[in-house]
């Protein structure tokens, strides 16, 4: 059976900015239908990785980090895997069927993930033709250069990156209400 998900948000937590040489710390992975505002609760990828080699912690970020609520760091660390299984099993979750990859900013997410495929030598599932930036999708509905306000109430710590990725996707649906109105089709 087609999965009506076709699109996938992703957020990671990191040691820095540089993609080649800061580490993902924690990526998350939900897909959802932008047409009729569903996720996929059954299935979410939420895993977090230990630091492979040539990667290396931002000084710049580690004091971010230290200013973050320390719960959120201490559950990232305490659950470290070995980053090429948890690369491994992304692409195994995504799959290779066109998943349309979505992340605040695209720019970072996807350029580090994809730095990770690479490091590990694992076919990437997602393409970089159909990424799709939340902020500059939301810009284009209101087809302006301005980022409209869009409130959705956060649900879960910030900097947890599973919390974010169901933020984000929230942030999305309640931007595609403003300008088009979701109404289920009769049964």
């Amino acid at each position: 059976m087609e999965s009506s998900y076709t699109d996938v948000m992703v957020d990671i937590e990191t040691t820095g900015v540089a993609p080649d040489d800061s580490a993902i710390i924690q990526i998350a992975a939900v897909r959802f239908n932008l047409e009729e505002r569903t996720v996929d609760s059954t299935d979410m990828f939420n895993r977090c990785l230990s630091i492979p080699p040539k990667r290396f912690w931002d000084e710049g970020t580690r004091h971010w980090w230290s200013k973050q609520k320390a719960s959120v760091f201490q559950e990232i660390t305490s659950r470290a895997e070995d980053p090429a299984t948890v690369v491994q099993a992304l692409a195994d979750w995504a799959g290779y069927k066109g998943l349309t990859f979505w992340a605040k900013p695209s720019h970072f997410d996807f350029m580090f993930v994809e730095s990770y495929f690479k490091q590990f030598n694992i076919p990437s599932p997602f393409h970089f033709r159909n990424t799709i930036d939340q902020n500059s999708f939301i810009r284009g509905l209101g087809r302006s250069s301005n980022l409209p306000k869009v409130q959705v109430e956060m649900a879960g710590d910030a900097h947890n990156a599973i919390f974010d990725v169901l933020n984000q996707i929230g942030t999305v649906f309640a931007a595609m209400d403003q300008v088009h109105p979701y109404v289920p089709e009769a049964a």
